[in-house]
């Protein structure tokens, strides 16, 4: 007999969506404005003396993929809250800024470089932080063990283990012999519950004498 039960998945608030977004496009907005004011050609010259890029250029670059990102937090709110709109865009913010890091780098202005470093990094985690988020979870109970959810700390429990399972108002609650407990909220269950926990209590009372005693 194996039970499957899909759990409820950790959902992203809308304004932890949106907030990287902000961030990454008032950093882009400051360090062009700050690029522009530091002059042309004359500026941006990398460690081997070269000119690689004017220094209009560079801010207006940044300037202008600066209000590109408030443009879209502020008046396409919804459309980039939707979670494949959000993921494309992060992994935009992380190409640009990425460049323009080692731009910075090549010149020699390593505070301007390490900022775009810090919001490549940002939207690199974040992309793959939302990606991890959307699996989905599932705690399985067969006759041999119950496997956990990926992103629980242990990846499976055995019945010896287990002193009770309980299946009740939205949560599945597992207590452990040792007194830790796991507990998590239910998005569907495709089974009779009183079979479900009848089952378990089976299993318990079935592997409660191969429990390692402490009695001396």
């Amino acid at each position: 007999m194996i039970y499957q039960i899909e759990l409820n998945q950790q959902v992203t608030k809308k304004h932890q969506t949106t907030s990287l977004h902000l961030i990454t496009g008032f950093t882009f907005m400051g360090i062009g404005a700050f690029t522009f004011l530091l002059g042309n050609a004359d500026w941006v010259k990398t460690i081997f003396h070269k000119t690689i890029l004017p220094g209009t250029i560079l801010a207006i670059v940044s300037l202008f993929y600066g209000l590109g990102t408030l443009y879209l937090t502020f008046f396409k709110g919804k459309w980039l809250k939707v979670s494949h709109n959000s993921k494309r865009i992060r992994l935009a913010h992380f190409a640009v800024a990425l460049v323009l890091a080692l731009v910075f780098l090549m010149s020699q202005w390593w505070l301007a470089a390490a900022m775009m470093a810090i919001v490549a990094t940002a939207n690199l985690y974040a992309y793959f932080y939302e990606q991890k988020i959307s699996q989905t979870l599932l705690v399985e109970l067969n006759e041999e063990h119950i496997l956990l959810p990926y992103n629980s700390r242990r990846k499976q429990l055995k019945w010896t283990e287990v002193e009770r399972l309980i299946l009740r108002h939205g949560n599945i609650t597992i207590d452990c012999t040792d007194n830790f407990l796991y507990q998590w909220p239910v998005k569907s269950v495709g089974f009779d519950i009183v079979e479900f926990e009848d089952f378990c209590a089976a299993k318990i009372e079935a592997n409660r004498s191969r429990r390692q005693s402490n009695d001396w």
